[in-house]
């Protein structure tokens, strides 16, 4: 049975985990949103007090489990590649069925919505009054049903998975899709430039807004950091990977979470996520922010815009790398046609 194979065991059991904790922090948030009044000093005031932060300490535990499910899903899909003939990486896996790639994408929206509400929880914890316990409720309450649907589309995924079949390896789609020169030499230079002015955007104006932080430029700055996210993903897949093995049609972005080019996958896709949720972070912040946590808001958004544009920064030097070492071994040729 497929649900037995140890990487797909260790990838359910933490969705349940924080589907289960998202659960219970949701069934507080719905006592918090009915009877939580600041004004009040009762001791059913109190006790509620208490019942919202361990509801808080559960989101944070949650959030760690649902981001490790994201890099888990990816990691059970590469290591089920070497039982899946044809399947040369975790592409063949996804593909496989088609409840592969939206189950990986609902698990990476849900990881970044659990992580932006897990920056909220910090913001909280930086607040003296109790102004953010309504808003930390809501989130706590919209991501249960989330986590819920991410396990339930997973393990349908998970159990459609044919280990017997013969999949399709990504250089018979995705390699034969970037062999003309019309895409390779057009949409891809352009993608990678659109990419690289995005990304050098964001992260300036993002350290900018850290330099005096205030509520339109952290929005600004995460705005800049959503229409980034694409567009580097984009540049990975048609600039990066080619470079990285070399091969002008090769732009599988699993491959690159492979050894033979050092797992440099990896911490890229790590960057350009955390650079999203720091940036995001410091927006929902904003928005959240209420008479006496401005001040809070001030040194929570100038930490978290630099960890984004630090990170945008750490993403474009570990995209350029692989570039930059093909055009030296090179002499300094073309990798396209």
């Amino acid at each position: 049975m497929n649900l037995l194979e140890p990487w797909i065991l260790l990838r359910l059991l933490a969705g349940l985990t924080a589907a289960i904790l998202f659960a219970r922090a949701a069934l507080t948030a719905v006592r918090v949103l009915r009877h939580f009044d600041v004004r009040e000093a009762t001791e059913g005031q109190l006790a509620l007090e208490k019942q919202s932060e361990l509801g808080t300490t559960f989101v944070r535990v949650a959030v760690v489990l649902q981001v490790g499910a994201l890099i888990l899903g990816v990691l059970a899909a590469d290591r089920l590649s070497h039982s899946i003939r044809g399947a040369m990486c975790a592409y063949g896996v996804f593909h496989e069925n088609a409840l592969g790639f939206p189950a990986l994408t609902l698990t990476a929206f849900v990881a970044f919505a659990a992580a932006v509400t897990a920056q909220l929880t910090s913001f909280d914890r930086g607040v003296r009054g109790l102004e953010l316990v309504r808003t930390i409720a809501v989130l706590s309450l919209a991501m249960a049903p989330l986590a819920v649907a991410d396990l339930a589309l997973t393990t349908a995924f998970f159990l459609k998975l044919d280990l017997g079949v013969v999949a399709s390896c990504c250089s018979v789609q995705l390699d034969a899709a970037v062999s003309g020169t019309g895409f390779a030499s057009g949409p891809r230079g352009l993608a990678t430039a659109l990419a690289v002015v995005s990304v050098l955007l964001a992260a300036s104006v993002g350290w900018a807004a850290s330099v005096r932080p205030r509520a339109a430029r952290a929005m600004l700055a995460a705005v800049l950091s959503l229409i980034a996210v694409p567009l580097a993903i984009g540049a990975i897949v048609l600039e990066v990977a080619p470079h990285a093995f070399e091969l002008p049609q090769h732009s599988c972005p699993f491959c690159l979470l492979r050894a033979d080019v050092l797992g440099i996958g990896y911490p890229l896709f790590g960057a350009v996520f955390l650079a999203a949720v720091w940036s995001v972070g410091a927006a929902a912040a904003a928005l959240a922010t209420r008479g006496g946590t401005s001040e809070a808001f001030a040194a929570f958004a100038r930490t978290r815009l630099r960890r984004g544009a630090l990170a945008w920064a750490l993403a474009l030097a570990l995209g350029v790398g692989p570039v930059l070492r093909y055009a030296i071994v090179s002499g300094g040729r073309s990798l396209f046609p």
